[in-house]
């Protein structure tokens, strides 16, 4: 089973915010949007899709049949559309706020190692916080955040919390979080019982 290494990158956001991670090339769709919510720190609270050039990947759960051919994201493994170095796609989250993320494949490792995947290899600033309104929203948050004259200020920092802080990521409670992937999907799958 060969293992992926993609770099994943939030698409006009200053400063930059990415994740490298190491999955196995026979995860579906499915897997890989938990994966990605997770170690961009999102909350799984809006639809998503990946799109493959012309190929729309979303979990057929959650669609509305007017929105035109797409492909069930539990069916549609990753090694499916990723076969060479530099394949690329996109996962939209949230198509309010429109957060579009940028799927590069790095790396295909062919040899056989025993190691618990999907591994978080790098990662850099933090994610925008949820509802925040997409690229233009998270500027203004963050020029709010810095400013204490601005009539907003304390519930900003009241709702991001005080601990947010765009330029940090921790590699450390990323790795603990992915650990929990199964609890995670487990939970999520328990809301279409």
């Amino acid at each position: 089973m060969p293992t992926y290494i993609f770099k994943i990158q939030i698409v006009g956001v200053d400063p930059p915010v990415n994740r490298v991670v190491k999955v196995s090339s026979e995860s579906s769709f499915y897997l890989f949007h938990h994966i990605i919510q997770i170690v961009f720190g999102w909350k799984n609270y809006h639809l998503y899709q990946f799109i493959f050039n012309n190929y729309r990947i979303a979990d057929s759960r959650l669609v509305d049949e007017n929105v035109g051919k797409y492909n069930d994201c539990k069916a549609t493994m990753l090694e499916d559309l990723f076969t060479k170095i530099g394949d690329k796609a996109i996962y939209e989250y949230d198509f309010g706020d429109r957060w579009i993320h940028l799927i590069e494949l790095v790396d295909i490792e062919s040899s056989p190692v025993c190691e618990l995947l999907p591994i978080i290899i790098s990662g850099s600033n933090s994610c925008p916080p949820e509802d925040c309104g997409g690229i233009s929203g998270y500027k203004e948050l963050k020029m709010i955040l810095t400013n204490p004259k601005h009539e907003e200020f304390e519930s900003y920092w009241e709702w991001v919390g005080i601990n947010f802080n765009p330029t940090k990521f921790s590699l450390q409670t990323t790795e603990s979080e992915i650990r929990k992937l199964n609890k995670i999907i487990n939970g999520y799958e328990k809301g279409f019982e």
